[in-house]
């Protein structure tokens, strides 16, 4: 444990808080402002940033224990390489709103207010993909440090490109086209703080994420690079391991705490009745997916990401 784990583990714990609020300040709040509930909406707000900040210090800690690499220390080499990651991860945030929320409508955000949300959706989000990645990063290098010796060095690379990409293409085209029919005849509306009683069915979002998946393996492959994909049937196991036990870890963890107060709160995933702590088992289901989204999209935006995401080891990619 060094002082990053600690601090990391407090301001987590900090963000439980909100326990402490009583419940009438969330079920009939007072001081609101064009529409935002200023009190509590800000309280949850704090709380998740704490969280958010727990989670990437920590993952911060465990990266310096076990020899990984550092996302801080990549990012902050260069001023240049700093903005880039940044956008890089305000882009990636709006590509998972844009399918699930945007399109699928799987989520809402009670305490917000259109404006509220156009304010806070970019920053927001490249703050939680900071968190998603910095978490992905410390089981990886736990899990690199368990299983060492395992390489991909001297292997070939046996993603077929072309078949990848055109079926990569064909998903995200499917999914548009079924989008597209679905919102001509029913309409589309930007409901980011209230349910529609209606909602494309869920497969949608699967084909879409799918699509955009197997098309940033296709670019990966044709540079060459190392990849999820790659990695597994190059028989370097680390990757996919550390996807699903860091959305495992951090899922459960992260909307457990949601269930006080519901910050965010999930209208159309399917199988309402079947739910583990109060959240539905299709939304814990579902977790990776947003990692392999957020860890592959970057992988392809910043070349250079993608050694330090799918291959072994603490390696230092080289500056691009």
């Amino acid at each position: 444990m060094n002082l990053k784990t600690w601090l990391g583990l407090i301001l987590i714990a900090c963000s439980y808080g909100q326990v402490l609020v009583p419940r009438r300040m969330f079920d009939e709040p007072s001081y609101v402002y064009f529409g935002y509930a200023f009190l509590p909406g800000n309280m949850l707000a704090f709380s998740a940033c704490v969280f958010t900040l727990g989670v990437i210090v920590l993952s911060e800690g465990v990266c310096q224990r076990f020899g990984g690499v550092s996302l801080w220390s990549f990012a902050s080499e260069t001023p240049q390489r700093l903005l880039r990651v940044a956008l890089t991860a305000g882009g990636c945030g709006l590509a998972v709103e844009l399918i699930g929320q945007w399109l699928g409508k799987l989520w809402v955000y009670p305490y917000w207010t259109a404006w509220f949300y156009l304010l806070v959706v970019l920053p927001g989000f490249a703050f939680y993909w900071v968190s998603i990645v910095e978490s992905y990063l410390a089981v990886k290098a736990v899990l690199d440090a368990v299983g060492k010796g395992l390489s991909l060095e001297g292997r070939a690379f046996l993603v077929p490109d072309k078949v990848v990409g055109f079926i990569g293409f064909g998903c995200l085209g499917g999914a548009a086209w079924l989008f597209g029919q679905w919102y001509a005849w029913h309409g589309w509306e930007f409901a980011v703080v209230r349910p529609v009683s209606q909602a494309p069915p869920f497969y949608y979002v699967l084909l879409a994420f799918l699509g955009g998946w197997l098309v940033a393996e296709w670019v990966l492959a044709r540079r060459r690079s190392a990849s999820l994909a790659v990695g597994v049937l190059s028989g370097y196991w680390v990757p996919a391991a550390a996807v699903l036990v860091s959305s495992a870890v951090l899922s459960y963890v992260m909307e457990t705490q949601n269930t006080i107060h519901h910050y965010w709160r999930y209208v159309h995933f399917p199988g309402p009745d079947v739910a583990l702590t109060g959240v539905r088992a299709s939304v814990f289901a579902t977790w990776p997916l947003h990692y392999v989204v957020f860890l592959m999209l970057a992988s392809v935006l910043i070349p250079a990401l993608a050694p330090l995401f799918w291959q072994p080891g603490g390696r230092r990619p080289r500056r691009r």
